[in-house]
């Protein structure tokens, strides 16, 4: 396993993960994956390739930036795509209820949809 470089905060940066973040789910195109990856973080195939691999450990700090940033913002939509999930699960949800008896689950509908309606606000900003 390659060493891992000292980055933000002090922590060790595990370049493999990251990258990970960046390409999202791997289709079995390792080449195109990476690809991707280096796409989004505004860098070459070649260095994200050889992060990736660990054929260097300290990479240029731009190089280092685009992952880390691009990383940070991938982690963040997805994030955002969770929150929106469930948003649309709790309105589902209080449809569900209105439909069994909308008098008796008055609050707990109330409850979802207001919940519902925080994180999707959350979510468009």
């Amino acid at each position: 396993m390659p060493e891992k470089k000292v980055g933000r905060m002090g922590q060790a940066i595990n370049w493999q993960g990251e990258i990970s973040d960046i390409a999202g789910p791997f289709d079995g195109n390792r080449k195109g994956w990476l690809a991707r990856a280096a796409r989004k973080a505004d860098v070459s195939y070649r260095q994200i390739k050889a992060l990736y691999y660990g054929e260097i450990l300290d990479p240029k700090h731009s190089v280092a930036e685009g992952v880390l940033t691009a990383a940070e913002q991938a982690r963040i939509e997805e994030t955002r795509r969770n929150a929106s999930e469930v948003a649309q699960y709790l309105a589902r949800y209080a449809e569900g209820l209105a439909a069994v008896d909308e008098n008796f689950h008055s609050e707990q509908i109330n409850a979802a949809l207001a919940i519902a309606r925080e994180i999707g606000g959350r979510n468009r900003a």
